[in-house]
């Protein structure tokens, strides 16, 4: 999505603003919940895939002689402990997330104290109709932060549901290429 200038939503009716408020903080509240969900999805997995490194590592400790199915337990042990790895560095990392809502400060700070009446004709010029006053001004400037705000967690959004794939389809791999070295080691070994 391109850059918007911090001016865009000026021209916006009081009603418009209204709406377009509502809908960019119920979009990041969506956003952090689907982001929840793909984390919580990702604890899951890793749960699984402690049980499995743990499991294997018990069947390697019980063999005493290498041989196929030490080799193929050696893949499944190793793939599942790198997934284990790449899901919490990857998924599971605690990043920043943005806030449906802002701190005062950040809100009324000493740009919108003492607004001139040079400053709303300046508005006005760039398509402000609404009533003279500060909160009418601030809120037009903070629908840009929200959209921001909402850019940023879809792509964090789409980053974490892409890395949780990932790891999934390694996950579901990791049998198979014990298997196939298991063979391998049967046959060739």
């Amino acid at each position: 999505m391109e850059e918007l200038p911090d001016d865009y939503f000026l021209d916006a009716e009081d009603d418009l603003v209204d709406f377009l408020e509502k809908q960019g903080e119920d979009c990041i509240r969506e956003i952090n919940q689907s982001n929840a969900l793909n984390k919580e999805n990702g604890q899951k997995l890793l749960s699984i895939l402690i049980a499995g490194v743990g499991s294997s590592f018990l069947l390697l400790t019980q063999r005493s002689v290498f041989d196929y199915l030490t080799a193929g337990i050696l893949i499944f042990l190793f793939y599942w402990s790198l997934c284990s790895f790449y899901l919490v560095r990857r998924v599971l990392i605690v990043s920043p997330r943005a806030l449906a809502s802002s701190t005062p400060y950040a809100l009324y700070h000493n740009g919108y104290k003492g607004l001139s009446e040079g400053d709303y004709v300046g508005f006005e010029l760039k398509g402000f109709t609404s009533k003279r006053s500060t909160l009418n001004i601030l809120r037009r400037y903070r629908l840009v932060d929200l959209t921001e705000m909402a850019e940023m967690g879809k792509r964090e959004n789409a980053r974490i549901g892409r890395e949780l794939e990932k790891v999934r389809l390694a996950t579901i791999l990791t049998p198979v290429f014990s298997l196939i070295i298991s063979v391998i080691t049967y046959f060739f070994f």
